[in-house]
């Protein structure tokens, strides 16, 4: 085998199935990827039955000579591990490896994501066609990544398997955080509704006709994210002996894992979207969710060229949609994007979704974006190679847990934690241009100077609670609330106060709490303008603090609805209400007494600043398909049209720009 020089990154590529076709069209295939200027293809993950079409009988030849193809046309290759989609054989075999639902039924063969994770059994033929693959391709320089099995997380609704491998597991993961059966019951109040256990072995898993105590739920759907972070890392494990290349899996960012978690023993971080032109914006989250995790740049495995369709088309995109969905995730940190998929399938599922070309070899209506999109990546490749995103000094705490305890007890009607996270929190940040990084609780906080923990239930995790003192007195600013450090790890109130330690550090005493459903009310800040709070009301009376706003009307008319402690070097700004989006951005830029926003330009254009060895200059992306604009601060070269830009320019809808400044 010859020696394998692969692309520079940014990679560009596609998801690739050459067992689902005539072994004489990868021939075709590989040509129109090179005309396309694709780099990378992604194969594999659900291709088991034919890698072992019958036990302990492995069939790589296929794959080999995939690989082999698309490496002598300079195309690098990312491999999946197939234990997403279990060959017939072994379920028929072992049906006890099959998914039990509540209602205590096995799911049947067919689909994906149909297997207990925790089995024994499954985990067992999982490691032989691991090993066997990993023995085939872990030194093969044409392979440049791993992804462990398929979009890993509960996707069905009743939580995770409930099988007795499960039950047993819930028992000691019970046990083990617990110690004793009288310290859960203790922690979850288990004498209301004569609900005290015995022994852990008598919890039961949920039942969807059963009106579970909170608390048992939610620890539930922590131990099914332990369950598939365990999977994968058991995968990861395997890998890590056999193979050269980095491992990472295809995260799909839907609340029900931590992703934080699942990342804790791979190398790159790996994700999978579908975002179009009513969100596109909210892949930004994910971007910014991503580079925090990994110091190396992240790789987005699967998004689309133009629509979804996993029974009918998504809908149709406006032209420049691919390109600006394509440089996103390069712009925010990344290193790779690729579409889902090559060639659209013929048959089976998934049939009516986008992709590069067309199931008959023609190119569909994106190809030319595409195309555009290879170049601009060569074009743009050693800037983007030598600088990084800029570290804004802002970070956003997000948590699966906080997902948890809010789906297991709500506290407003119509909330969900998620969406209302993106869009309350996340957007108006975004479209203010500040540059956040979204971390877990348990992250170190010395990088940042501004932090934003708001609808965080509980301050437990990850120890924040027993931290965060020390990173204010020395200088942190942090804007916490409303709806933040209000519950235990388990989803209990405090006995002591609203708040866990949120009074103390505040310098507040909060009176009584009301839900801001049906109604808002109105507030005032303290520089005179007058808005209305959102989803929570909290009323405080100040011992210590400065109050920021103060409510108008409703029963706390006259107290304080925002307020400013100072504490150390620092101060804790608590807000008693979800601010409007455009107030919530005045605090943010205004907290440490000058703007953090990076960029004077439309709310719908991304600006993201980078520097490094190969200089500075700015990455800009329009999401909303709306032409807009971008003041330039200093002399730049667009490197993908070669023009030179200053001063305000025009950015049309889902225009993108690779700006070098001129100066040092």
């Amino acid at each position: 085998m010859r020696s394998f020089e692969p692309a520079r990154p940014p990679y560009l590529g596609a998801a690739y199935y050459p067992e689902a076709w005539p072994a004489d069209l990868v021939d075709e295939d590989v040509s129109l990827m090179r005309k396309a200027g694709m780099t990378v293809m992604r194969m594999g993950e659900f291709a088991w039955s034919r890698m072992e079409p019958e036990e302990g009988c492995y069939d790589f030849r296929w794959l080999h000579d995939a690989v082999a193809k698309l490496g002598d046309a300079g195309i690098a290759t990312i491999l999946g591990t197939p234990s997403c989609t279990p060959p017939l054989w072994l379920t028929d075999r072992h049906p006890e490896i099959l998914f039990l639902g509540q209602d205590g039924r096995r799911i049947t063969h067919g689909g994906r994501r149909h297997t207990c994770p925790n089995s024994p059994v499954y985990r067992s033929y999982c490691e032989r066609i691991v090993t066997a693959m990993a023995q085939e391709f872990g030194r093969d320089d044409r392979v440049i990544g791993w992804q462990i099995d398929n979009e890993v997380f509960p996707h069905r609704a009743s939580r995770s398997c409930c099988c007795p491998v499960c039950r047993a597991g819930f028992s000691l993961f019970l046990q083990e955080r617990y110690g004793s059966i009288d310290r859960m019951n203790e922690a979850w109040c288990t004498s209301l509704w004569s609900q005290t256990y015995q022994s852990f072995d008598q919890l039961p898993s949920p039942r969807s006709d059963v009106r579970h105590h909170p608390s048992l739920l939610a620890a539930w759907d922590e131990y099914a994210s332990r369950s598939y972070v365990g999977f994968v890392s058991f995968q990861a494990a395997l890998l890590h002996e056999r193979v050269v290349q980095p491992v990472g899996t295809d995260m799909m960012m839907l609340p029900g894992v931590d992703h934080h978690a699942m990342n804790g023993q791979l190398d790159v971080v790996q994700f999978n979207h579908y975002h179009f032109r009513e969100n596109l914006w909210a892949a930004c989250f994910w971007f910014d969710y991503m580079r925090p995790l990994k110091r190396r740049p992240f790789r987005v495995t699967e998004t689309a060229t133009c629509w979804g369709g996993a029974v009918v088309a998504s809908g149709y995109s406006d032209p420049g949609f691919c390109r600006a969905n394509s440089w996103l995730p390069v712009a925010m940190g990344g290193e790779a994007n690729l579409y889902w998929l090559w060639r659209q399938h013929r048959s089976g599922h998934e049939l009516m979704h986008g992709a590069v070309i067309q199931s008959n070899g023609r190119p569909m209506h994106v190809w030319d974006e595409v195309c555009e999109v290879a170049a601009g990546f060569r074009a743009a490749s050693g800037f983007l190679n030598s600088t990084r995103p800029d570290p804004g000094g802002l970070a956003l705490h997000y948590s699966n847990q906080a997902h948890i305890l809010f789906k297991n007890q709500p506290m407003v009607r119509d909330f969900d934690f998620q969406r209302d996270f993106l869009t309350r929190v996340y957007r108006p940040l975004l479209q203010a241009h500040f540059r956040p990084d979204v971390i877990h609780p348990s992250v170190d906080l010395r990088a940042y100077r501004v932090l934003v923990t708001c609808l965080i239930p509980s301050l437990e995790e990850g120890g924040l609670s027993n931290r965060i003192r020390d990173w204010v007195e020395a200088g942190g600013i942090w804007i916490v609330g409303p709806m933040s450090d209000i519950r235990t790890v388990e989803g209990a109130r405090f006995t002591h106060a609203p708040f866990g330690i949120l009074e103390e550090l505040g310098g507040f005493y909060c009176s009584y709490q009301i839900p801001g459903d049906p109604r808002n009310f109105q507030l005032r800040w303290a520089d005179g303008r007058i808005s209305e709070g959102s989803l929570w009301y909290d009323a405080l009376e100040p011992r210590g603090a400065d109050v920021l706003a103060h409510y108008l009307e409703g029963p706390m008319k006259g107290m304080a609805a925002a307020t400013r402690r100072r504490l150390g070097r620092g101060q804790v700004i608590t807000l008693g209400t979800l601010p409007q989006a455009g107030d919530l951005a005045v605090l943010v830029g205004g907290s440490c007494g000058s703007s953090l926003a990076v960029a004077d330009a439309s709310e719908d254009v991304l600006v993201v600043p980078r520097s490094g060895a190969g200089g500075r200059g700015w990455v800009i992306v329009e999401t909303s398909s709306r032409p807009g604009s971008v003041y330039i601060p200093e002399p730049a070269e667009d490197l993908l049209s070669g023009r030179d830009c200053s001063g305000e320019i025009d950015v049309p809808g889902y225009g993108v720009f690779v700006l070098r400044f001129r100066g040092r």
